[in-house]
């Protein structure tokens, strides 16, 4: 059940707590009940609880209920108001419809007409919340069968002789980024032979997939789709303000390990300068598909002097307190055995302390303060051992205040998902909504929960389905679609994945158990 809340707004005491104390709340599955005593009060609770109906009087000091509920709805546009008042003046119901008030109701209050006004308030929320979801369910069917026709459009551009690639058909609403170039990347996994992927490859596919989608297809970057071989394909927008293939595959390898558990095989092709060339990257990328993405980045890592690719370790293990400290504490030796002079010190130290407060900026979403100022004022007034002790203790105080608030994010990242499980969940959204870096957000959720975001998601949805697949007759779309799968057969092998049995097959063995 839904819980909701609602807001009294009343200048007299006794009306206020006669509402509050009259009405089964709980019963009508209201969680919250707060009260005003007059519009400024109520304006104020509204904009930081965003109640879902409000029950207000008209004559109130200062502002009255209808000039109030007009600022209100503003604010609030899908507040349910219901008025209650002692005036039964036709210009007032007149206001209040124009208004857009749910209900206008005679004081002295009955207790029984106002619980089914209330109720009937609730219906309407519920049935505006199914409907919201059912458009946004057609709208990412709409969206799939685009995608499907697409993908035939791209296999068609990279696999097959054509004379003409501008002339190839392509769905409405989707479109390919005028004045760029192009980068093709051709993606295979590497999976081990004791790996549980090897039973469910169709599953890892689609999964890594829908990951390039929201990564990259979202993004406007490009388009991702999977080849005859059944690899996965992304082509990439090139421009001057875009990052390349490299760039962009590297940053996106990290989550794929932390989410999937699995390696990448990388080809990619070289950037060309239109359509009709796509296939020429295409071929050149699936030529070079076996090169492992982590070893590119280790060939790149080492032209870089030790002391930059230890500060980079600092900041990558940024999510791991204990792996931090032992890079910080070699980066600090690294400086000490170095010879530098102590100016070329201080600033090896403030170089590392100031990128790693801003990481902890960036990711906890804490405002900046003069710490760092007060750090250089202490490694100009100190000899090199006194700054590199102060060093640690300025990164490792952060570690930690960043650690006790990365465990309430988490905590409140898992409260959201089981509570939209039907909604478009990700770690890119969910790292969005937490304000936390998407890298980071992957790499902290594992740490604490013990899986990847996306297995946390998966297995929550599939306990639901379960539950829906043994106490409901929805069909089995039907329950893809509760639980937040738009694609049926995906649900079908996520489910099979976790359970072992297909959403029949595990019907029919709940409903016959000796089956």
């Amino acid at each position: 059940m839904n819980l909701y809340k609602v807001l009294i707004v009343d200048d007299e005491s006794i009306i206020r707590n006669g509402l509050y104390n009259m009405i089964p709340w709980s019963n009508l599955g209201v969680s919250d009940v707060l009260t005003a005593s007059c519009a400024k009060e109520a304006l104020k609770i509204a904009q930081d609880t965003k109640p879902d109906i409000m029950l207000t009087d008209i004559c109130m000091p200062e502002m009255d209920g209808l000039e109030m509920t007009k600022i209100m709805l503003e604010k609030v546009p899908d507040l349910k108001v219901i008025v209650l008042t002692g005036y039964d003046d036709f210009k007032y119901a007149q206001k209040s419809c124009s208004l857009g008030v749910k209900d206008f109701i005679l004081k002295p209050v009955d207790e029984s007409s106002l619980i089914k006004c209330i109720k009937l308030q609730i219906d309407n929320i519920q049935s505006e919340i199914q409907s919201a979801v059912e458009n946004s369910i057609m709208s990412r069917k709409r969206m799939i069968e685009n995608q499907r026709e697409f993908e035939k459009s791209l296999i068609k551009l990279t696999e097959k002789a054509v004379d003409n690639a501008y002339a190839i058909e392509v769905p409405e609403g989707i479109k390919f980024e005028d004045n760029c170039e192009y980068q093709v990347a051709v993606l295979t996994p590497e999976i081990s032979e004791n790996s549980i992927w090897n039973q469910h490859r169709n599953l890892l596919m689609l999964s890594v997939k829908s990951f390039f989608i929201d990564m990259v297809d979202a993004k406007n970057s490009g388009w991702t789709f999977q080849n005859s071989d059944g690899d996965i394909v992304v082509i990439f927008y090139v421009d001057k303000k875009s990052e390349n293939a490299e760039e962009q595959i590297s940053k996106l390898q990290e989550i794929i390990n932390v989410e999937f558990d699995v390696e990448m095989e990388v080809g990619i092709g070289p950037v060309v300068p239109n359509m009709s060339r796509i296939k020429y990257s295409y071929e050149k990328a699936r030529g070079k598909c076996g090169i492992n993405n982590t070893k590119l980045g280790n060939e790149y890592q080492s032209k870089k002097d030790k002391l930059l690719v230890l500060k980079e370790k600092v900041l990558s293990s940024f999510h791991d307190t204990e792996a931090a400290k032992e890079y910080l504490k070699k980066y600090i030796n690294e400086v000490k055995i170095s010879g530098v002079t102590k100016s070329i010190a201080e600033q090896k130290f403030y170089d590392l302390a100031s990128a790693f407060y801003w990481e902890y900026l960036k990711t906890t979403g804490n405002p900046a303060d003069g710490r760092l100022e007060t750090l250089i004022t202490t490694l100009q007034t100190n000899d090199l051992e006194n700054c590199c002790v102060f060093t640690e203790m300025f990164i490792v105080k952060l570690m930690y205040t960043n650690k006790k608030q990365m465990h309430e994010i988490i905590e409140a990242a898992t409260l959201f998902i089981n509570q939209r499980l039907t909604e478009d969940l990700t770690v890119f959204t969910l790292a969005e909504q937490f304000h936390v870096a998407r890298n980071y957000f992957s790499r902290l959720f594992k740490k604490e929960m013990g899986e990847g975001c996306n297995e946390y998601i998966t297995r929550k949805r599939i306990e639901k389905a379960k539950h829906l697949l043994t106490v409901s007759r929805l069909k089995t779309y039907e329950v893809a679609e509760q639980v937040g799968y738009h694609d049926t057969n995906y649900f079908s092998l996520a489910f099979k994945k976790n359970t072992g049995l297909s959403p029949t097959e595990f019907r029919d063995r709940q409903n016959n158990p000796e089956i």
